[in-house]
């Protein structure tokens, strides 16, 4: 007879190592794997261009990319979209990230969720930028029955189950 694991709170805390490869992952990938301008790289090796990764940094950032890609494809759809929601940095309105930090896209998207997103991600993001100018202004960030306070505590809540879930995917697909 399989057990079913049961997470305690300390363990649907995100830990650190997690959090920056995920911020790594969804932000400085593509820089580390050498996805630069050649503009940089015609000025010399003295120039602006200097930091360009050697070929072994960027085969070694694609290898860590592909494996952090393959957990987050083995995970439930939704749990990886949380967590893509979450790390992904956009331009927030500044009242909004100060009150919901990493949560701030998570609580967006979840403020879209009632309406029919846009398939084209252009347009999804405009869409989720509107909704957030709305969200810093209509909702107040100290009010305990807010509409902004019940979004906080369902993304909280999603954030964490993300999270774990690909802290166990990890664990289960091998060595970090």
């Amino acid at each position: 007879m399989k057990r079913e694991r049961v997470a305690t709170v300390g363990q649907l805390r995100p830990s650190l190592r997690i959090d920056e490869e995920l911020d790594w992952y969804f932000n400085r990938a593509a820089c580390d794997m050498g996805d630069q301008s050649n503009y940089l790289a015609m000025l010399g090796r003295n120039g602006p261009g200097s930091a360009i990764p050697s070929p072994e940094d960027a085969a070694e950032a694609a290898h860590r990319s592909r494996r952090i890609r393959g957990w987050l494809a083995a995970m439930d759809p939704s749990d990886a979209g949380v967590l893509q929601c979450a790390y992904l940095l956009r331009a927030w309105p500044i009242a909004l990230w100060d009150a919901l930090g990493r949560l701030t896209g998570v609580v967006v998207r979840l403020a879209c969720a009632l309406d029919r997103l846009p398939e084209d991600r252009d347009e999804l993001e405009f869409f989720e930028s509107v909704r957030a100018r709305w969200l810093a202004e209509e909702c107040p960030c100290g009010s305990g029955d807010s509409t902004l306070t019940r979004l906080r505590r369902e993304a909280q809540t999603r954030f964490a189950r993300a999270h774990h879930a690909y802290a166990l995917v990890g664990a289960e697909r091998g060595p970090r």
